[in-house]
């Protein structure tokens, strides 16, 4: 299983509104992929970790991985 967790406003922007859900893994399973599945567009996310190293959009994804999803933040 992939844990996967949406930070800030993300949760908002996915089809089931959850921030933290977990994803059957399988050989060959992107970053995209999960993105995907959760209703969310890849511009919606502009920082990717994966077990706490940054990923990208096509990483792949191993049993047991702790993904986690920013978007793009802003502030004063």
């Amino acid at each position: 299983m992939i844990d996967v967790r949406l930070f800030a406003a993300l949760s908002m922007h996915s089809t089931t509104g959850r921030k933290r859900f977990e994803m059957e893994s399988r050989p060959g399973l992107t970053v995209r992929e999960v993105i995907e599945a959760e209703g969310l567009k890849p511009g919606d996310v502009h920082l990717v970790m994966i077990n706490g190293l940054r990923g990208t959009m096509e990483s792949e994804l191993r049993d047991g991985d702790r993904l986690s999803f920013f978007p793009p933040l802003g502030g004063g």
